[in-house]
């Protein structure tokens, strides 16, 4: 049976079938939004019957059965956390604006005029980029498979706005103030390696006891935690180690000592394989904010905050990249330039002694 429920969309269905052309070509076509399974089933037995009267081809093909089939591709190739960020732009975004339209009636006009309504609505510069980013490769993906020969997205090209360079981070004296509330020795010591190291929160959770070198005082990551599942990092240059600090490696060792049953391969912040649940996290840390009365952020802006620590005690880009893992300095640039403090006015002060005459001692 080709009908199922929704994930996306609760309480919905959506059917898929797969029919070919006259050339032999498969084709899929997925069609949602149904209330029950009865009216999915009734809509796909239609979709059969307009295929027998009217065969599906490049002429009458709609965006929506392409950025289906590109899903369905990209779900094979990327990681869950991507394809669901990928999925919920076009399912949300795209297709409400060119899902029934056919692709070849898509012109640069209506690729402009959709821009300006996303304009309007007043999205971040980023989501809008993003967004014209996912919709030029639905139609990219349509050019390789031979549906359309050319893509009007790229020729109109992203919007032409400027990106907010704003992250929300603590410094060191508001963590300092939101730490000393926390009272459990897990949530304690997941905050501060997440302070002290940079790395991401799925990354935390998938730490195992073998990844930690008690006697150099370092983190091995080498993979991550996404809706359970553990995976490969997000890029190569994720991998990586960070020498962390004596207090923080304590903790860890504290925390590996309260466990009564202790295996290399467990997870450092759970018990056994299984990692402390991200609501559980999450809720934790909104009632330690609340207690401690410090500014609110997300749980990934720890590593926002241990950019801005290390950038406060002077650290070169090249080290904040590498701990953060930062395949290209440029992203941390990129990212942080803005927290950097203005040495303009001290660099011209040392400019100016370049030409000042030496002191001259009279000795007699």
């Amino acid at each position: 049976m080709s009908v199922h429920k929704d994930k996306d969309k609760k309480g919905e269905y959506f059917f898929t079938v797969r029919v070919k052309d006259k050339k032999g070509k498969v084709r899929q076509s997925k069609r949602r939004g149904f209330k029950s399974q009865k009216e999915a089933r009734l809509a796909e037995a239609q979709f059969l019957i307009d295929w027998e009267n009217e065969e599906l081809t490049e002429e009458n093909l709609k965006f929506e059965d392409v950025a289906n089939e590109y899903l369905d591709w990209y779900k094979k190739r990327r990681k869950e956390s991507s394809y669901n960020k990928i999925s919920g732009i076009i399912n949300t975004n795209i297709l409400p604006k060119f899902g029934n339209k056919k692709m070849e009636n898509i012109r640069n006009r209506d690729i402009t005029k959709f821009q300006d309504e996303l304009i309007d609505k007043e999205y971040a510069a980023s989501h809008i980029k993003k967004i014209h980013t996912t919709l030029s490769a639905v139609f990219n993906y349509a050019i390789k498979q031979e549906y359309v020969k050319i893509n009007p997205a790229a020729i109109v090209g992203n919007v032409d706005l400027e990106e907010e360079k704003h992250v929300n981070y603590w410094t060191l004296e508001e963590f300092k103030q939101f730490i000393s509330l926390v009272d459990n020795p897990l949530y304690y010591t997941l905050f501060m390696t997440l302070y002290y190291s940079g790395m991401r929160k799925g990354e935390a959770l998938a730490l195992t006891w073998k990844d930690i070198d008690f006697e150099e005082n370092k983190i091995n990551i080498n993979k991550t935690a996404y809706n359970r599942k553990v995976t490969t990092t997000k890029t190569k240059a994720s991998r990586r180690t960070v020498i962390m600090p004596k207090h923080t490696i304590r903790l860890l060792s504290q925390l590996k000592a309260s466990q009564e049953h202790y295996k290399p391969d467990y997870v450092v912040f759970g018990e056994f394989h299984d990692h402390v649940s991200t609501t559980a996290i999450d809720n934790n840390f909104a009632k330690y904010v609340k207690a401690a009365g410090v500014k609110k952020i997300r749980i990934h802006d720890f590593r926002h905050s241990h950019a801005s620590y290390l950038i406060n005690k002077n650290a070169i880009p090249g080290i904040i990249a590498q701990r953060l893992g930062h395949s290209d300095i440029g992203t941390t640039l990129n990212i942080y330039s803005h927290l950097y403090p203005s040495t303009e006015k001290e660099a011209v002060l040392q400019m100016e002694d370049d030409f000042k005459p030496a002191k001259i001692y009279n000795f007699k």
